[in-house]
């Protein structure tokens, strides 16, 4: 065995021992839980299917192959002849790992054959057991979980929905500066029993309710507008904004359309921004590769920010999903920006190598501490996120070991260094308040 081999091994079997912060997960806790009744359903959720359908092109004969897939009551001998000539093409990526680790590490099955499915299908999780999702969380060493959800509102600000006692709420920023329309106004505004009839009445609305929100226990932002628009943010006049505010203000049936609404949401979500400094809220950005296929993937480089950044100094900004694939980028901003953390969601998934290389090479660049190593961001799927769990302390160990191998730092120094990535940064960037991980 190679020496990093071996220090890989010693590194692994430690890290496996330490506590994690879920810095990025959506889903709402056991009663929000995948129902468990037919095996390929369960195996199947999230993202593993963006895989599957960049092999299910235009002409294949599926049939009708998603809504068999994710239908519980189809039974699965049905489904396996549709889909094994599918998943032999894609068992091999970091998706299908997740599922591969799922039936392996939770069912005892060692490879996806029909067989297996078989013998599984007594034997599924009831996640939807309180006592069953915590033992879940528990042996995987998730302390807590800062999750991007979409709950009821109203109720949340009135202190009426409890969020589940192991997860910590982040606000969804979007849809509050993405307007189009007045039905989007009245809607928002309506979670604080408001009526607005201007701008700057819409502007404090939010200011207050987003202070509710962190008396509610909020602790931090969630945007992902990526999605949609360029990170691109322009500082974008009042008068620019408040022409587009009051078009479609004045006229209910009116509407905006896109790039026109752009410098609303600019002068908004720079609004937003001095919200987040006031409160002492970081706030969480999508960068880099977006879920599903066929995005278009420039729009997301979170080199857009950089003005961003400048203008908003003293908040603090976490980077998600290692920019992929804009890797240097991305590193550059960890390194020349103090507010810039780098959140590591999702990644180790999406490329478990280029993390590893991210791990390796930021650690001579980006000062360890403002890194954050892991968030499952799935949604109910809560066996497929802790996967990735394990997945992505292969990969902090990988990175860990080659810097041991080449001298630049000890075990010792490893082994904290790993407490810091998975458990210390995000515990005190979020403010969480557990005990430091001292090793």
């Amino acid at each position: 065995m190679s020496e990093r081999a071996e220090i890989y091994q010693r590194l692994r079997e430690r890290i496996e021992q330490l506590p994690v912060i879920d810095c990025h997960e959506h889903t709402v806790g056991p009663q929000g839980a995948q129902e468990n009744r037919e095996p390929l359903a369960c195996l199947m959720p999230g993202y593993v299917q963006s895989d599957l359908a960049a092999v299910v092109y235009p002409g294949w004969p599926e049939g009708n192959f998603w809504n068999i897939l994710n239908d519980q009551d189809v039974p699965t001998e049905e489904k396996w002849p549709l889909f094994e000539p599918i998943w032999r093409q894609t068992e091999h990526t970091a998706y299908a790992r997740v599922t591969k680790r799922v039936l392996r590490d939770v069912y005892g099955e060692e490879e996806l054959t029909l067989a297996a499915l078989q013998r599984i299908r007594e034997r599924l999780l009831n996640l939807r057991d309180p006592q069953v999702y915590g033992q879940v969380l528990d042996q995987a060493g998730v302390r807590c979980r800062l999750v991007n959800i979409w709950i009821d509102l109203k109720k949340y600000v009135a202190g009426e929905y409890q969020i589940y006692e192991r997860d910590r709420f982040m606000i969804p920023l979007p849809g509050f500066h993405d307007l189009r329309s007045w039905q989007q106004v009245w809607d928002l505004t309506q979670i604080m029993g408001q009526t607005v009839t201007n701008l700057d009445d819409y502007v404090e609305c939010c200011r207050e309710m987003f202070g509710r929100m962190k008396e509610r226990g909020a602790v931090g932002f969630k945007d992902q507008s990526a999605y949609n628009r360029t990170l691109a943010y322009d500082n974008a006049t009042r008068s620019e904004a408040e022409a587009l505010f009051n078009r479609f203000m004045a006229d209910p049936r009116a509407g905006l359309g896109w790039p026109e609404a752009k410098p609303l949401s600019d002068y908004l979500f720079h609004h937003f921004m001095d919200m987040a400094a006031e409160l002492e809220l970081p706030v969480q950005i999508h960068t880099g590769h977006m879920a599903g296929i066929r995005n278009e993937i420039s729009k997301t480089n979170a080199v857009h920010l950089i003005p961003l950044l400048e203008l908003h100094r003293n908040v603090r900004f976490d980077l998600f999903h290692g920019n992929w694939p804009y890797m240097g980028e991305y590193l550059y901003l960890g390194k020349n920006y103090p507010n810039v953390h780098l959140d590591l969601c999702w990644l180790h998934i999406i490329d478990p190598v280029y993390g590893k290389n991210l791990l390796s090479e930021g650690l001579g660049t980006v000062p360890h501490g403002k890194i954050h190593a892991y968030g499952g961001d799935y949604g109910d799927a809560i066996l497929h996120a802790v996967a990735h769990l394990g997945i992505a302390r292969d990969v902090v160990a990988a990175a860990l070991a080659e810097q041991v191998e080449w001298r630049w730092i000890d075990e010792a120094q490893a082994l904290q260094i790993a407490a810091d990535w998975l458990f210390n940064n995000p515990n005190e960037f979020f403010n969480l308040g557990f005990e430091r991980v001292a090793v």
